[in-house]
């Protein structure tokens, strides 16, 4: 990722091991819901978490493909950094902590451990109050819907399929907070999305040596 981007202000730190959601121990589970409800709860108003929350709703970042064609290009290395940056505030708590990924292509539902876990998180103005209505796990991507994601053969067509299909339809299939770009990190099930869909980049990438977004200036700049 240092090949194209500018990530000056990143800790130097080793990034953790990222698990399957399904397949933490009970130890892991109760870290990861311990260390964000710390977070979640910390002093200010905002704190540190509900900063974070605040920055994806921030549209100046141009991080998401429905800005243009610069967020289109930016979306996946952005919120890569986005997930890197939560995971390095929840190891100053507790060193085990890392950010599970949730593969709702064999997971057709919400993951049972974080089903209750909805505390309001403190931003500017009113709190953020976490509401699930989730649609059928039916209707969740598939792994064919991946297959096909992964078979194309550039980062742009690679990108846009991987936004505007699977990770807009799973926002979208929430029909609450998660489904609103300005509230949608306020849910604890944002992380493991989005670590999924980091996870299937990562896979893409593995195969696509070299095939970077297209960015230059500024826009290479992950603020």
């Amino acid at each position: 990722m240092r090949e194209y981007l500018t990530i000056s202000t990143l800790p130097s730190k080793a990034m953790a091991v990222r698990k399957r959601s399904s397949a933490m121990t009970p130890t892991e589970k109760n870290t990861f819901r311990r260390v964000l409800r710390r977070l979640i709860k910390s002093a200010g108003d905002p704190n540190e978490y509900g900063i974070m929350v605040e920055h994806h709703s921030n549209m100046m970042h141009n991080m998401h493909g429905s800005m243009g064609l610069v967020g289109e290009q930016r979306f996946l290395p952005w919120h890569r950094v986005y997930l890197l940056k939560l995971e390095q505030m929840g190891q100053a708590i507790d060193s085990a902590f890392f950010i599970p990924y949730w593969d709702w292509t064999t997971e057709r539902r919400i993951p049972t451990w974080l089903k209750s876990f909805r505390p309001r998180v403190k931003v500017t103005g009113p709190n953020i109050p976490i509401v699930r209505n989730p649609g059928p796990g039916s209707q969740l991507p598939s792994p064919s819907q991946i297959n096909s994601i992964l078979g194309r053969s550039t980062f742009t067509q690679f990108t846009r399929s991987l936004e505007q299909g699977p990770h807009n339809f799973v926002h979208v299939w929430f029909n609450g907070t998660m489904s609103d770009l300005r509230t949608a990190p306020a849910d604890a099930l944002f992380w493991l999305h989005h670590a999924n869909i980091d996870r299937i980049w990562s896979i893409w990438q593995g195969s696509h040596s070299g095939l970077n977004p297209s960015l230059s200036g500024t826009d290479q700049t992950i603020d």
